[in-house]
């Protein structure tokens, strides 16, 4: 299925299960499929209501070469956009990695449609990226695609061959115009501190990340900060074993009687 976000843009999506609906949001380079191969349908959907969306760049999704197509704010209103079409009033959201990126900016931009938010390695805070760096980065996904940061990734493991052909097969100026849109966002620490949306971080112990995501649990109150021992920055997507029993809870009791520390 499709629909057409604000701009014009057409986001495609998909539904599963049933109950109470949770929007998943995939990673940079990833596809609405990651969330079934990686075992996380198959984990909720039970339960759940599940919305898989491709984020615009990616999978079936339109694929703008603009960077200014890429704000998170727009990423969030293509969210919005899929809720209407399906005439979801409210749900929950599960992202990982810029999947939870845009999860904490629609908790911050639209806290009536979202009722909490569970985002795997990723922070509300302004990004402290190298303008340069970002360019460079660019610059090698237009030149060359994915290929560089896969084999950058499989030096510290091998990715799952799914995984691998998602990552191999997307648009590289559209990543690359991605790529320079979350080097620039800007922070949404203070409006989610107002927001009342909960929140459930999961970050791993190795991830660069984690002192920005703690600063984000520090600043945002009530939001439970779930540490991943041992565990890198794709773990939070790819440990269902230890994440799907934080998860399922959150995402269906009362967060406030949550308590959780991994």
């Amino acid at each position: 299925m499709w629909t057409a976000a604000p701009d014009g843009t057409r986001i495609a999506f998909e539904v599963a299960g049933h109950g109470r609906p949770v929007v998943l949001l995939h990673g940079f380079f990833g596809d609405r499929t990651t969330w079934r191969s990686s075992g996380h349908v198959d984990g909720l959907a039970d339960r759940f209501r599940l919305v898989l969306i491709d984020a615009r760049g990616h999978g079936r999704s339109d694929a703008p070469h603009e960077a200014a197509a890429y704000a998170a704010g727009g990423q969030a209103a293509d969210v919005i956009a899929v809720m209407d079409a399906l005439d979801v009033p409210e749900a929950a959201v599960w992202g990982a990695s810029m999947g939870g990126i845009v999860g904490l900016h629609l908790a911050a931009a639209h806290p009536g449609r979202i009722t909490r938010v569970v985002a795997g390695g990723a922070h509300a805070g302004p990004v402290a990226t190298d303008p340069g760096e970002a360019a460079r980065e660019a610059r090698l996904l237009r030149a060359e695609g994915a290929a560089p940061f896969v084999a950058e990734m499989e030096r510290r493991g091998r990715l799952p061959d799914w995984m691998r052909t998602v990552m191999l097969k997307g648009d590289p100026a559209a990543l690359a115009a991605l790529s320079l849109a979350l080097a620039d966002r800007e922070g949404v620490e203070d409006v989610l501190a107002r927001s009342g949306v909960p929140l459930l971080l999961l970050a791993g112990a190795n991830d660069p990340r984690l002192p920005a995501i703690r600063r984000t649990a520090a600043r945002v109150p009530g939001a439970v900060l779930a540490e991943l021992p041992g565990c890198g920055h794709l773990d939070t997507f790819l440990r269902t074993d230890l994440t799907l029993p934080l998860a399922r809870p959150f995402l269906s009791a009362g967060w406030e009687r949550l308590a959780v520390r991994a």
